[in-house]
């Protein structure tokens, strides 16, 4: 190929330390020149999982490509500029994951034998191929420390956002209450609330949105303020439901959506409004003194679908009372046999710790472990997240 022609692609400059203006040194010309124009149809994989390098180093130079993993998730994306396959040039590995073409692409290649050939003539070549493989490796750690050092600072912002410090509303008339959100990521989709709306109004809600990571906690973000705006003007809670869903429905090309379970409970009466926008069901303290699922029925989650009702229910708490609000990485936490923890283990649990049902400290944290000890190690795959509120 004309190495004129591919030292005007930004990644190629900055690989091999060429400049624009200047002249290219010896080993940069030979290793450009010596690339072929290849064509890859959409849907043909340019290299494939498992096969051999001998095809050696391309350098996409239209199109686009998708990273695909040995089950066939997609892990990655290239485009123009992107470099495919490099140490195949000079190791045996097999490849390490499959690059399938997702539109029509063109790549300059040069193949491991090739490569060789060259290299054993003229030195300089190998030392600007590993030149360049320096340079690239050092960007790729660079990167790596950027969005790692972000990902601490918007973890810190997501924590901020939730509250810690209970002890405003464990002075309230008879309210002991704990929460806490263990993401699997570094940020996570998962929250809860809680906010006096005036003195004798609390609210308390949990939910987790759809998808993890930072998409999520940017959705999440939105919907927390959603609720505590309108639920802060002492609407109906139905109606807070409504048009917190219609603000995060407006512009959500993403198709992005929260479950919730959202309440309202009156100090004077005892009584507690609640709206379930898709959500796991809280745990109450029933009339036999134990903890029971509370009956509920479902609305559509948050962000679906614009002006849709919702239903306010209720249920009494009274003093005495506890209930427990938690997301789905508590009942579908796995162990190392892939089961789930599930509802049924998640009631007896519950029940197993009554002893402790009036410290929310401790029946948070023994919740936790029990969850724990029941993945065994296994990986956490989703947020865990748990509210509760004893009046005990």
């Amino acid at each position: 190929m004309n190495a004129e022609i591919l030292r005007n692609i930004p990644t190629i400059q900055e690989f091999f330390k060429i400049d624009p203006c200047g002249e290219i040194k010896e080993g940069t010309r030979i290793l450009l020149e010596a690339m072929e124009e290849v064509h890859i149809n959409k849907g043909e994989d340019i290299v494939t999982l498992g096969a051999d390098s001998d095809d050696g180093m391309y350098i996409i130079l239209s199109g686009d490509t998708d990273v695909l993993d040995g089950k066939g998730n997609l892990i990655n994306s290239l485009s123009v500029g992107d470099f495919i396959g490099e140490l195949g040039l000079i190791n045996d590995d097999k490849r390490g994951a499959t690059v399938r073409a997702a539109s029509d692409v063109v790549c300059a290649n040069i193949s491991k034998q090739l490569f060789e050939e060259l290299a054993a003539k003229n030195r300089k070549l190998y030392g600007t191929f590993m030149n360049m493989l320096y340079t690239k490796t050092t960007k790729l750690v660079t990167e790596r420390e950027r969005i790692k050092s972000e990902l601490a600072v918007a973890t810190k912002i997501q924590a901020e956002c939730l509250e810690d410090d209970f002890t405003e509303f464990n002075k309230c008339k008879d309210i002991k209450l704990k929460a806490a959100m263990r993401p699997a990521k570094e940020v996570g989709g998962d929250f809860y609330d809680m906010f006096m709306i005036d003195e004798d109004h609390m609210c308390f809600l949990i939910a987790d949105v759809s998808g993890k990571g930072v998409p999520a906690a940017l959705f999440m973000s939105m919907a927390k303020t959603h609720i505590k705006n309108y639920a802060t003007l002492n609407l109906p809670l139905a109606e807070v439901a409504e048009r917190a869903n219609n603000q995060l429905c407006y512009k959500n090309k993403t198709g992005m959506f929260v479950t919730a379970f959202i309440c309202v409970l009156d100090l004077k009466t005892d009584d507690v409004t609640f709206i379930n926008a898709g959500h796991n069901r809280p745990y109450i303290i029933d009339e036999e003194g134990s903890f029971s699922m509370i009956p509920a029925k479902v609305n559509l989650a948050l962000g679906m679908m614009e002006g849709l009702p919702y239903r306010e229910q209720h249920f009494k708490l009274p003093k005495g009372g506890c209930i427990y609000m938690y997301t789905d990485g508590v009942t579908e936490a796995l162990n190392p046999a892939q089961e789930f923890f599930g509802d049924e283990r998640l009631k007896e649990v519950l029940n197993k710790h009554m002893d402790e049902a009036g410290d929310v400290d401790m029946f948070i944290e023994n919740m936790y472990k029990e969850v724990d000890g029941f993945a065994d190690g296994e990986n956490q795959a989703d947020d865990i997240t748990m509210v509760y509120l004893s009046r005990r």
